[in-house]
């Protein structure tokens, strides 16, 4: 009876990656915290007509409006989690932009959008010394210290292009040391160590998001 009167938020994520992270990190976090489920559910980007439906990647602004469109309906509020870098031509607009454009496009006070500036791999980023654990090298955690400090600390800010972006910048430094990253299994590992206080505590923009979340 209790977790019939908690607030029930979907959040449409990109991929499995997302969903884990939801699953073992961000939904946690919500119930214990502030009563709030949160039910991620990974994008449809296609469906047949026997009723098959093709999950995850691909997503565009039309995809995910339908997709919210869908969720409005079963759910008390919906949320996003996509990668800014997984929309096509990112170049021609930056994350708030699109943010508001998907706000609009829907025009429903029950949508919280979220956009991840610049990719999901970006809250790994918190976590210097976790990344050099993975790699069995502590000299990663310098590595990633002054990726860090080159964008004056501002972990969100990391990037410089698309083939500079975060998950390309820990494949590399995984290639280093002769490791190999993947994106399902060290994000949501690594993320889960993490935690999300010191997640909010560096990075401003997620910390706003997770902060209209638990204000519902």
């Amino acid at each position: 009876m209790e977790y019939l009167l908690m607030t029930r938020i979907a959040i449409s994520v990109e991929g499995q990656s997302e969903r884990e992270f939801v699953n073992l990190t961000l939904s946690p976090y919500f119930q214990i915290n502030f009563d709030i489920v949160l039910q991620p559910i990974i994008i449809c980007t296609k469906r047949l007509c026997s009723g098959k439906k093709f999950l995850g990647g691909g997503v565009n602004i039309d995809r995910v409006c339908n997709e919210i469109t869908n969720l409005l309906h079963s759910f008390d509020y919906v949320t996003t989690f996509y990668d800014f870098y997984g929309f096509p031509n990112p170049n021609n607009f930056n994350v708030n932009q699109l943010e508001k454009s998907i706000f609009t496009r829907i025009n429903s006070e029950k949508l919280i959008p979220y956009i991840q500036k610049y990719e999901f791999e970006t809250l790994l980023f918190c976590a210097p010394e976790i990344i050099a654990n993975e790699v069995n090298n502590d000299n990663a955690k310098t590595e990633v210290e002054q990726i860090i400090t080159s964008f004056n600390g501002n972990i969100e800010d990391i990037n410089n292009s698309v083939d500079t972006a975060p998950s390309k910048r820990l494949i590399k430094l995984f290639n280093d040391y002769d490791e190999f990253y993947t994106k399902t299994y060290h994000g949501p590992l690594i993320i889960e160590e993490v935690g999300i206080d010191a997640i909010r505590n560096l990075c401003p923009r997620f910390n706003s998001w997770v902060e209209k979340l638990s204000a519902l």
